[in-house]
């Protein structure tokens, strides 16, 4: 059997539909493990702005487009980093019940990483890689 308490999370956020149950949260292993007050904020640390709202794109999108479905580069260690770093901050409950295995999902992601300068040439989420 796997010991899930050493694989690195996959952490899901839902925007796009304001109708579900689910919109404005993050999930971890099909739970929503925090609401997220301030879209604007959350979705700022991956390079969304208001003047991309203005135009009529969708948080959602402009990341799946940018992050996931860029077929140059993988960012997904770098999403999944920024996701943490954020619940870290903003989540007292996600820290209470996962603050002790942070460290090692952020190493683990770290090493995954692409290091490359091209990569974060093109990377608009917020920096926090120093290399």
């Amino acid at each position: 059997m796997k010991n899930t308490k050493n694989t690195i999370p996959r952490f899901i956020f839902h925007l796009s539909d304001p109708c579900s149950e689910k919109y404005r949260g993050i999930e971890l292993n099909g739970e929503i493990i925090h609401w997220i007050e301030d879209t604007d904020r959350f979705v700022g640390i991956f390079g969304f702005t208001p003047d991309m709202r203005d135009a009529g794109i969708s948080p959602e999108e402009f990341i799946r487009n940018e992050y996931i479905n860029n077929r140059n580069f993988d960012f997904t260690a770098c999403m999944q980093t920024q996701i943490i770093e954020y619940l870290r901050v903003h989540s007292k409950n996600f820290m209470h019940k996962h603050g002790s295995l942070c460290e090692k999902w952020l190493a683990d992601l770290a090493r995954m990483r692409e290091r490359s300068h091209a990569v974060c040439t093109a990377c608009k989420i917020t920096p926090f890689c120093i290399d």
